[in-house]
């Protein structure tokens, strides 16, 4: 019995100059960030463990 086996594989690079400007990131906006996603995973933790505590 014969097997067909496809696969494609699409590489892509996209750059511009005005990404190139604003890739120096301050250190301080890298904390700032982190700080914002960790508060964010945070809430997201306890909303969902708040959600299924109570589907007893």
């Amino acid at each position: 019995m014969p097997v067909e086996i496809r696969e494609l594989i699409i590489k892509t690079q996209i750059s511009t100059s005005e990404a190139n400007q604003h890739a120096g990131i301050s250190a301080e906006d890298v904390k700032q960030l982190k700080k914002q996603l960790l508060a964010e995973c945070k809430k997201m933790i306890t909303e969902r463990t708040k959600r299924s505590n109570n589907a007893r």
